[in-house]
């Protein structure tokens, strides 16, 4: 989803991104600021394909679990430039389900300033005020949609818990992560069944078992050489991107996954050992691979795996005796 190479200066694209990034830093909660040139300039060219490839990354988790089955309209909250819908309405499998998209920003105006990329959209409406609970009157087909929007508001917009499914992406930040992660117990206790990251519906060890940690996923990031150089005058770089997440469903979630654990850490190679933090139910557990007995793995964050049968706990450790 990278553009072409830009017309702009470098610089001065470079210079845009980083007050646009100031802007965020300042004002954690305020609106974005899509009326300003520098914000259109630097969310075009680097904003919104790293978002891209964020939503292109949870598409295929849920994918893999069928999260999407029957799904066939889509309501993109907060949508901002559109980039969840762009990501949904370009997916090969999505954009033949795919029936309606609907995409709701308080600023419709901002929606404008991206319009050459919508054209692939599949039967869009836009809107600036849309009632959830009279969108659709067949809402066991509607999926929400919340991409890097609920870390503006304070609470789930009136009418959410209407519709079948939920998919949120928040900033893996500790403050949006760990807000999502009480996010995910209401939506339990109000009835929807956590697809993924989970995959249990028991209550998130991090947040039953610590104060600072919080669920993200990674992906990769394959860019053209034009932004490389672009990395070149910039802070920040994005070989790999992160993000919170949850796909939520009414329905409940395939069997299988009780049978299998979420890596939710990165490898962490200590003396002696090499831990890696799972997810499989309301422990905070780490598999760990003993060097005297047993040859470390090198596992990408966020995949789902098979745990062993033969596996030994010790304390919080999970402690492996083959590869998986």
């Amino acid at each position: 989803m990278f553009p072409k190479s830009p017309t702009e200066k470098l610089q001065t694209l470079a210079d845009a991104i980083l007050k646009l990034s100031d802007f965020y830093i300042q004002n954690p909660i305020a609106e974005t600021p899509w009326h300003q040139k520098y914000c259109q300039l630097a969310y075009r060219h680097y904003y919104l394909p790293l978002n891209y490839i964020r939503c292109e990354k949870i598409i295929q988790r849920g994918l893999k679990l069928e999260f999407f089955k029957n799904l066939t309209h889509f309501i993109d909250w907060g949508a901002g430039p559109g980039t969840a819908s762009l990501a949904l309405a370009n997916n090969e499998y999505l954009k033949t389900q795919i029936k309606k998209q609907v995409l709701f920003d308080l600023a419709k105006s901002t929606l404008n300033h991206f319009s050459d990329l919508h054209m692939g959209l599949i039967n869009k409406d836009y809107f600036d005020y849309l009632d959830l609970q009279t969108a659709y009157p067949n809402k066991q087909n509607t999926c929400l949609v919340f991409s890097y929007s609920l870390t503006e508001l304070s609470a789930l917009p009136k009418g959410w818990g209407e519709h079948e499914a939920l998919m949120i992406l928040e900033p893996s930040t500790r403050q949006d992560g760990r807000k999502l992660l009480n996010l995910r117990q209401e939506l339990i206790d109000y009835g929807y069944h956590i697809w993924a990251p989970c995959t249990h519906q028991f209550v998130c060890p991090l947040m039953a078992h610590s104060k600072n940690d919080w669920c993200h996923d990674r992906a990769h990031v394959l860019a053209p050489q034009w932004f490389h150089d672009l990395e070149q005058l910039l802070p920040m770089k994005n070989k790999t991107v992160t993000t919170s997440y949850l796909l939520v469903r009414k329905a409940k979630p395939p069997a299988f996954l009780k049978n299998k654990a979420r890596l939710t850490g990165d490898s962490l190679n200590e003396k002696g050992k090499t831990r890696q933090l799972v997810c499989r139910n309301d422990h905070r557990e780490f598999l760990t691979w003993m060097h005297k007995t047993i040859k470390p793995q090198t596992l990408a964050r966020g995949e789902l795996i098979d745990l062993p049968a033969d596996f030994e706990i010790k304390s919080n450790e999970l402690r492996l005796k083959n590869q998986l």
